[in-house]
C-alpha cells in the first residue's frame, strides 16, 4: 500500500509524578509468531508503564502480523491495571514492496544493502510517525529480541549517554554466541581499506565475502577480564537489535540513511551521522540480550 495506516490506544492517566519518556519502537514484517512473547517482555519492564510508548511498523507481512499486533495492543490495553497501563500504543502500516523468499536468502550476502536500504525507510517512516514532544528517549527493540532484562530501560537510560547499545547475543539450552554484529568499532586498518572504495560502495558485516577488518563488539566482552555489566566502550556504530538513542539525537537529524553515508546505510549510517553532529555512541560489551536463534 502507498499510504501510511495508523492505530493509536492512548492511557491519558496523569497521576504520577513525571519523568523521562521512552518511546520503544519496533519494525515487525511476517512476525505473527513473536508478538505474544515480545508483549510479555515489555509488559514485565520496572520502568513506569505510564512513561512508555510503544511504536510499531508493520510491512510486506504476508501472515496476520498486523492483526495480531493490533489484537495484543487491545488486549493490554483493558487488561492491564492503571498502574501498568502504557502511555501510548501506536500502530502503523506501510508497505514497500520488498519480499525475500525465505530466512535464508534474508540473510544472504547478495541482497544485505538493497534489504539495509528498506529497513531504513522502515526506521525513518516509523520515527518520524511515531516521536512526539514528550519522548526523551527512543528505544530501538527488534521484534525477536526475546530476553533482556526487566529493568533494562532505567539501567540504559541512567547511563546518560547519547547513542547505547548491549551486546546482543543468542543462546541455547547449552551454548551462546554473538548475534548482532553491527555494533563496532573501526580499526587503522578498516580506515585504509576504506580509503580504496568508491564512494558508493557499502559495506555489511560478518560475511568472509566481504573483510571490513573492523573490531565487533560480540568480541569483547570481558575485555581486559573486566566482568562490570555496565563497563561502556566508544563505537562507530551500531545494530538495532536494541539500541537507545536520546531523542534529541534524532531530533536533530541523525536519521537512518538509505544511501552510502560514509560507507554504510540504516543503524550503522545512523551511528556515523550521530558522531558527525557531535554526539557519543557506546556500547556495552557485557550487558547482554538475546535474539531468538
Amino acid at each position: 500500500m502507498d499510504k501510511l495506516n495508523s492505530s493509536t490506544t492512548q492511557n491519558n492517566n496523569n497521576d504520577q509524578e513525571p519523568n523521562q519518556h521512552v518511546l520503544i519502537l519496533t519494525p515487525f514484517k511476517d512476525s505473527a509468531h513473536h508478538i505474544e512473547k515480545y508483549f510479555q517482555n515489555v509488559n514485565s519492564l520496572t520502568y513506569p508503564h505510564h512513561l512508555i510508548s510503544l511504536g510499531f511498523l508493520v510491512s510486506d507481512s504476508s501472515d496476520n502480523t498486523i492483526e495480531k499486533l493490533n489484537s495484543m495492543a487491545h488486549w493490554y490495553a483493558k487488561n492491564n491495571e492503571a498502574w501498568q497501563q502504557f502511555h501510548r500504543i501506536s500502530i502503523f502500516q506501510k508497505d514497500f514492496q520488498f519480499e525475500l523468499a525465505n530466512t535464508e536468502e534474508r540473510h544472504a550476502f547478495g541482497v544485505q544493502v538493497e534489504r539495509r536500504k528498506i529497513m531504513a525507510k522502515s526506521r525513518n517512516t516509523l520515527l518520524s510517525s511515531a516521536l512526539t514532544e514528550e519522548i526523551d528517549w527512543v528505544l530501538w527493540l527488534d521484534g525477536d529480541v526475546v530476553e533482556y532484562p526487566s529493568t533494562l530501560l532505567e539501567e540504559l537510560i541512567g547511563m546518560n549517554k547519547d547513542v547505547l547499545a548491549p551486546n546482543c547475543w543468542w543462546h541455547s539450552y547449552n551454548e551462546e554466541g554473538g548475534y548482532d554484529r553491527n555494533n563496532w568499532q573501526e580499526t587503522p586498518e578498516s580506515r585504509a581499506f576504506q580509503k580504496t572504495l568508491q564512494p558508493d560502495d557499502v559495506l555489511v558485516e560478518g560475511y568472509p565475502e566481504l573483510i571490513t577488518h573492523r573490531k565487533l563488539m560480540i568480541d569483547m566482552r570481558y575485555p581486559d577480564d573486566i566482568t562490570d555489566i555496565y563497563h561502556s566502550i566508544p563505537l562507530d556504530a551500531v545494530g538495532g537489535t536494541c539500541t537507545l538513542v536520546r531523542a534529541q539525537v534524532h531530533r536533530e537529524g541523525a536519521i537512518f540513511p538509505t544511501f552510502p553515508y560514509q560507507h554504510q546505510v540504516e543503524t550503522e549510517g545512523f551511528a556515523k551521522m550521530a558522531k558527525a553532529l557531535g554526539y557519543e555512541v557506546w556500547g556495552l560489551p557485557n550487558y547482554l540480550v538475546y535474539h531468538i536463534i
